[in-house]
């Protein structure tokens, strides 16, 4: 008979290094708990196996943090998991598996609050199990909250499947407009041999797509991603998860994504005025964080609409200042000069007539104080130089391609001039010839007259 052992220091260890490489990448407060595969207590000496599993996260609605009297926005999410177990071996083994309920690394949120998995629920071979809360001690200091585990019983009869599902709630990490997700699969190497198969399904309220599930070495998002309407899915096989298998999914907040599609239908529908509303939108998640994977799509995109804007009403001063300092921004980090092209001087053209049109407008200051100062150094053009903004002189060029070419008629007095300035090289040719001939005569006849 296998001897029941408490929550061990290598038990301990390992639950802590699953959560540190990704707890830690965020940038976080606000920093939920992840979820996790279940962890035997026993891990070293079962013969219990993980078959199959499959993960479903379901991404709701925003919400405020529920732990905490601080205003952390966040967005909620269901998740269901189900794993298949088979016992390997020739004996029946009854062990206590262990499901962490809060941060193992001890940090909580990193604002003095220690969020926890909600209204978990674990059943097994579709039967409610009572689940009984264990702690250890934090690793960051003994005088921190303990680390606390849901443990329960289960028994796992030889050569048979055992299913077990787990439910909860669960709220994101990181900070609007993105929201992160994650899931520990490290745990699951406590069984016996590799996980067969692994699936990981998130579901959004809309279609999925690279606009709104970002993929890209700063937004944490796992590779590998694959698109199914609605769906994103992680597919694994024959996996022996170490720290780095750990999956993790950045999305654009839905209550800012929806906005955006709302915006994208009225101006399919012909609203012009939608592509102002649009522009900070796109603003927000573009400049935010920065030029990232998943967002370049966007920065033409903004572009575009910023010119739509600025078509449908040339003095508008918020968002001339705005597309001012939206180019400002790429300029600085370096992104979008090939497909976007606006100069310096354009830039500080659009935020001049912005901050002329209203002097209250506070953006295009901003803009103008940012050209003047390193590294730019900018010298605005001089002051009798008329400005306009760089869609005006888009609109002239066009109109210009399109007139007719009319050949240039001089004027009168310059006809006239370069008559009498004709006439003028005509006699100095004609005099200069005949002195020539003069000299030839001359010269003939003194020849001739020396000869005799």
């Amino acid at each position: 008979m296998k001897t029941k052992i408490v929550i061990s220091t290598v038990l301990a260890t390992f639950f802590i290094c699953t959560v540190l490489t990704t707890a830690a990448a965020d940038i976080a407060p606000p920093l939920q708990p992840p979820g996790a595969n279940p962890a035997p207590l026993e891990f070293e000496k079962t013969r219990v196996k993980m078959g199959f599993e499959t993960v479903m996260i379901t991404v709701e609605e925003s919400s405020t943090l529920y732990y905490t009297d601080n205003d952390f926005s966040a967005v909620n999410a269901s998740v269901m998991a189900l794993f298949m177990m088979s016992n390997t071996g020739n004996t029946t083994e009854t062990l206590q598996v262990l499901f962490p309920l809060n941060d193992t690394e001890g940090r909580g949120d990193r604002a003095y609050g220690y969020p926890e998995i909600q209204n978990l629920k674990i059943s097994v071979n579709d039967q409610p199990v009572t689940w009984v809360e264990k702690t250890s001690s934090n690793p960051q200091d003994a005088d921190d909250p303990d680390i606390k585990w849901a443990e329960f019983e289960t028994v796992f009869p030889s050569e048979e499947v055992t299913f077990v599902e787990v439910r909860y709630d669960l709220q994101s990490t990181g900070y609007f407009p993105e929201a992160t997700f994650h899931y520990v699969l490290e745990t699951g190497a406590g069984w016996y041999g590799p996980i067969e198969e692994a699936h990981i399904h998130m579901f959004l309220p809309y279609e999925a797509s690279e606009e709104n599930v970002l993929f890209g070495e700063y937004t944490q998002t796992t590779l590998g991603g694959t698109f199914a309407g609605s769906e994103v899915i992680w597919d694994y096989e024959n996996l022996e998860p170490v720290t780095e298998d750990n999956w993790a999914a950045t999305i654009i907040a839905p209550h800012i994504w929806k906005e955006v599609l709302e915006l994208r239908e009225s101006i399919e529908q012909g609203d012009k005025s939608a592509y102002a509303d649009i522009t900070e939108l796109y603003d927000e998640l573009i400049m935010s964080k920065g030029v990232r994977s998943g967002t370049e799509a966007l920065v033409i995109e903004n572009y575009n609409a910023y010119h739509k804007a600025l078509e449908f009403d040339p003095q508008d001063d918020d968002v001339l200042a705005r597309f001012a300092d939206f180019m400002l921004f790429l300029d600085r980090t370096g992104h979008g000069w090939d497909d976007t092209p606006i100069e310096i001087d354009d830039i500080y053209s659009m935020a001049s007539q912005a901050l002329e049109i209203n002097q209250g407008n506070q953006i295009a200051p901003y803009v103008i104080n940012s050209l003047e100062k390193l590294p730019y150094n900018y010298t605005p053009p001089s002051s009798g130089a008329a400005e306009e903004s760089p869609v005006e002189i888009e609109n002239q060029e066009a109109a210009s391609e399109s007139a007719p070419v009319v050949e240039e008629q001089p004027d009168i007095a310059t006809q006239t001039a370069d008559t009498q300035n004709n006439t003028i090289i005509y006699i100095l040719a004609g005099g200069l010839a005949a002195t020539f001939g003069a000299i030839l005569v001359l010269v003939y006849k003194l020849g001739k007259k020396n000869a005799s």
